[in-house]
């Protein structure tokens, strides 16, 4: 059977064999319908399960909704080639990317966190980033300063700001493997003018709430998440207008002080020492996969 249709024209379709779908969806093959799904937004795979009950079936297929969020959501392995380039992600394994999207995850945790926070847009409070560990010939803080720098040229760095004790510590150290992470796209509300002991309760509280294994991010973790946001949308997570920090679990080496990120201005992103137990640092909240 071909399904070929011409034009639309107001609220009628010139299409052959389209009277007979309309009445009948199932008439399409199973392979067919899903193949067609599967190039449709998640807005529409939400829409089309109101046409009927086997076009709620058909729509309701998680491998549908795990690459709609792969494609409109997810930062994945495909986003850091369109910004650097193919060769930074050459060693990776699309197939295993692909197969461990969190995707049903994802769609849960946003209900979660929208019933926690009701006054937050769930969609656009959380992030679901691919961390590659060969990237760039292995994810570090210096190789993700290297890789800003194509977005950030007046920079040594690649960061506006980042301590050398930090670096030091923390610049050559990679990940375990490559995985995904969910992270908050601000601090947690309240969160703000607390000691770093409190901001570990508020997260660990998130557990309570049905928010469970999320915890206090990594630095690099963090840092990833916010430049790749930018390098994806241009758009200035943890911003300094006004100034957004996160504190991070992290502490150098011979310091009683904590790791904050943030301040991304139009220079670049911070990466700080901070030498005091309070002030207008917020935290924000990691999950890994």
């Amino acid at each position: 059977m071909s399904l070929i249709v011409s034009q639309n024209v107001g609220n009628s379709f010139i299409g052959e064999d389209f009277n007979k779908t309309r009445q009948d969806p199932s008439s399409l093959p199973t392979e067919l319908a899903l193949e067609i799904f599967s190039h449709l937004n998640l807005a529409t795979l939400g829409t089309i399960c109101c046409v009927s009950k086997q076009w709620k079936r058909l729509a309701n297929e998680p491998s549908l909704w795990k690459i709609a969020i792969y494609r409109e959501i997810a930062f994945g392995n495909d986003k850091w080639a369109q910004c650097f380039g193919k060769d930074v992600v050459k060693d990776e394994n699309n197939s295993e990317e692909f197969s461990s999207l969190p995707s049903d995850d994802f769609i849960a945790d946003c209900k979660k966190f929208k019933n926690i926070f009701p006054e937050k847009n769930a969609k656009d409070s959380l992030m679901l980033v691919r961390l590659p560990k060969t990237l760039n010939g292995g994810l570090t803080l210096k190789s993700l300063g290297e890789l800003a720098k194509n977005y950030f040229s007046d920079s040594d760095s690649g960061y506006r700001y980042i301590g050398s004790a930090i670096v030091n510590e923390l610049g050559d150290k990679s990940i375990d493997k490559s995985h995904w992470v969910l992270m908050t796209k601000d601090v947690l509300p309240g969160s703000r003018n607390k000691s770093y002991t409190e901001q570990q309760e508020i997260v660990a509280k998130l557990a309570e709430k049905s928010l469970i294994s999320y915890e206090v991010p990594g630095t690099l973790e963090c840092a990833a998440c916010i430049f790749l946001e930018y390098f994806n949308s241009k758009i200035r997570i943890f911003s300094d207008k006004p100034w957004v920090y996160t504190r991070c679990k992290e502490q150098v080496q011979g310091y009683q002080s904590q790791i904050v990120v943030g301040g991304f201005s139009l220079s670049g992103l911070c990466v700080l020492l901070v030498n005091f137990d309070s002030g207008d640092y917020g935290v924000a909240a990691l999950r890994n996969f």
